[in-house]
């Protein structure tokens, strides 16, 4: 394994978005099956994840604050933070390179990133971060504790805003 670990930089713009959907994809397909099934219109999980590129890139403040796992040109993991709002976005690992320690090395590097710019706390979204089976024990395994849990609720509106 000759996995290098470094900041984002501009040219790995539009590699973030294809990442993120290869990992998460498969795993938050249900939840968008459930709001489908409740006649929800659902955002488009492909849209939401590659829009991590334009979230992460629109700053040098933000795009300083992901860091990547590279084999060569192939791009193997990625973890972000937001510290706007003391978040770790994401820690995603390609299922080939699991297993390896990546996740755990590009967490470390995410949370001192934030611990560098002051924060004193982070917490996990964890629609994504929890989503599949192994996150939840991973993000217990670097000293995450359940706060509180989080429902999403939805509903249709006719025009006007008002409730159909």
């Amino acid at each position: 394994m000759d996995i290098v670990f470094g900041r984002a930089g501009f040219a790995d713009q539009g590699r973030l978005g294809p990442l993120l959907l290869e990992v998460y994809g498969p795993t938050l397909a249900p939840e968008n099956q459930a709001a489908a099934q409740a006649l929800l219109p659902v955002s488009s999980l492909e849209d939401e994840l590659m829009a991590a590129d334009d979230f992460y890139f629109s700053s040098i403040e933000l795009m300083d604050c992901c860091w990547l796992a590279r084999d060569g040109e192939e791009l193997a993991g990625a973890a972000c933070v937001n510290p706007c709002v003391n978040e770790l976005h994401y820690v995603a690992v390609r299922p080939a390179w699991r297993r390896r320690g990546i996740g755990r090395k590009l967490a470390v590097l995410a949370l001192a990133e934030l611990a560098r710019r002051g924060s004193d706390h982070v917490r996990i979204e964890a629609s994504l971060s929890l989503a599949d089976a192994g996150g939840r024990d991973f993000a217990k395994s670097l000293g995450f504790q359940l706060v509180r849990r989080v429902e999403t609720l939805g509903m249709r509106l006719a025009a006007g805003g008002r409730p159909e």
